[in-house]
């Protein structure tokens, strides 16, 4: 006895199929086959969680779902009726139910603007829709308005948001390898390549929910199918912060948790401050040239390598180094005319 649907497909495929043939006439064999197939393991749920996606498809509006049907592939002499459904009709149906407002948001941005600060300059910045974004030195991004989606794109630098929340038109923000999806929150995003936070995107939340994923929209789409159908391990491209909760992506935007933070950590360059932990020294100082001149070389890389914690005033770099030698086994010398940090 052939069974109606080949049993080599993974899972999902199979969850698919039937559902497919649900909607069609199913032969008396058939529908014992199906009632087999649920039986077995965690088939039955994953066939509801395939019948939960189709029934959220009847919500979107019918000239998004002709759009999906025009874009599916059918086999020749083959009817709507008896269409087999196949890996791309998944995706494209997952695609549509998590993220059908893409579709209608193809038209160009009705309001866009750049933002730039210097060294040592910050700046606040109040966004049309009443989106508060506070500024650090050194960053540099711009904003683009859609009919129905906020975008920032941060280029580098530091930027601590504050969200009008808008039900119906999300807030994204796009920096290095990371996609941040607001859902209603005060958040901050550092994207620094090759400083002391590495490579990635470092995101805190300080109320409210975010959600970091892939910055490409597809890869965006495909780890979040997956974490509604609870397939595969997602967190390390995908996740969900709360409040006090803190995570930094690598350069592939690969994501680790980290520990939570106090409310006044989250952002502290707003308040001047900056902190260190177990940073390298030349990073440290690096760090310190964001906000002003830094007259401090170090002698050798064995110096340069040794870490550091604590918080510091950023504009005050001569508290920092004047500290060193009390920490670490350096000195401070000037010579040639530089001064110096040395390995005593």
């Amino acid at each position: 006895m052939n069974s109606a649907i080949n049993k080599h497909l993974s899972a999902d495929e199979q969850a698919a199929r039937w559902l497919s043939k649900q909607h069609s006439a199913m032969s008396g064999e058939e529908q014992r086959q199906f009632t087999d197939w649920k039986s077995q393991g965690d088939n039955a749920a994953r066939y509801h969680a395939m019948q939960s996606l189709w029934q959220r498809i009847g919500d979107l509006p019918q000239e998004n779902v002709a759009r999906l049907r025009d874009s599916l592939p059918m086999k020749t002499h083959q009817t709507a009726r008896h269409l087999f459904w196949r890996p791309a009709l998944v995706a494209a149906v997952l695609c549509m139910v998590l993220v059908w407002p893409l579709w209608q948001s193809l038209a160009p941005p009705v309001m866009t603007m750049a933002f730039h600060t210097g060294r040592g300059e910050t700046q606040q910045l109040t966004l049309p829709d009443g989106t508060v974004l506070s500024l650090d030195a050194e960053t540099q991004g711009h904003v683009a308005y859609y009919p129905q989606r906020r975008e920032v794109t941060l280029v580098k630098g530091q930027v601590f948001f504050q969200v009008n929340h808008q039900n119906d038109n999300p807030f994204v923000v796009l920096s290095g390898p990371s996609r941040v999806t607001v859902l209603g929150t005060s958040f901050g995003v550092r994207y620094i390549p090759q400083s002391m936070s590495g490579d990635g995107v470092d995101v805190a939340v300080s109320s409210g929910v975010v959600r970091i994923g892939p910055r490409a929209w597809l890869a965006d789409i495909r780890w979040r199918a997956m974490a509604t159908l609870h397939l595969g391990a997602d967190e390390p491209h995908l996740m969900v912060l709360r409040a006090t909760q803190r995570a930094i992506s690598d350069a592939n935007g690969n994501l680790t948790r980290q520990l939570s933070l106090a409310p006044d950590a989250i952002a502290d360059w707003r308040q001047s401050r900056i902190n260190f932990n177990n940073t390298p020294l030349n990073l440290a100082l690096a760090e310190f040239s964001r906000y002003g001149d830094v007259p401090y070389k170090l002698a050798s890389a064995d110096v340069a390598a040794l870490r550091i914690s604590g918080s510091f005033n950023a504009h005050r770099p001569d508290s920092f180094a004047h500290a060193l030698p009390k920490v670490l086994p350096v000195k401070i010398n000037i010579l040639a005319g530089e001064t110096q940090i040395l390995k005593r």
